[in-house]
């Protein structure tokens, strides 16, 4: 994996007003890659949890003939986590309620490729 090309992309990724991480997850729940700028996250404990998650919404896609997973977002009161496949992986994106989801899921899906790549 090219560990700085990652990192740069997460990076550009908690640039994003009101993010607060950005996680390189893999399908199992291991994280590969993290910029956590704010202490209030634990990257090891939130990809663990959410890996089940991005698996079952896959598995449900597949069910339903609808197709790969593309990118979720799942809203709470406070905040949301914004997560792009990458096919045997998948970034994740924390942010606060007042982000832009919009520009979340483009900037994933700009560096899609590229994240893909450098894994």
């Amino acid at each position: 994996m090219a560990v700085e090309a990652v990192r740069r992309i997460l990076t550009d990724l908690t640039r994003i007003e009101g993010v607060r991480g950005a996680i390189l997850v893999s399908r199992d729940g291991y994280v590969l890659e993290a910029v956590v700028p704010r202490r209030d996250i634990n990257a090891e404990d939130i990809a663990a949890s959410v890996s089940g998650l991005v698996n079952s919404a896959a598995r449900l896609g597949r069910d339903f003939g609808l197709g790969d997973q593309d990118i979720m977002t799942i809203e709470y009161g406070n905040g949301m986590i914004v997560i792009g496949s990458l096919g045997e992986n998948f970034v994740m994106v924390v942010a606060d309620k007042s982000a832009l989801v919009g520009m979340i899921r483009n900037e994933i899906k700009k560096h899609r490729e590229r994240l893909k790549a450098a894994i």
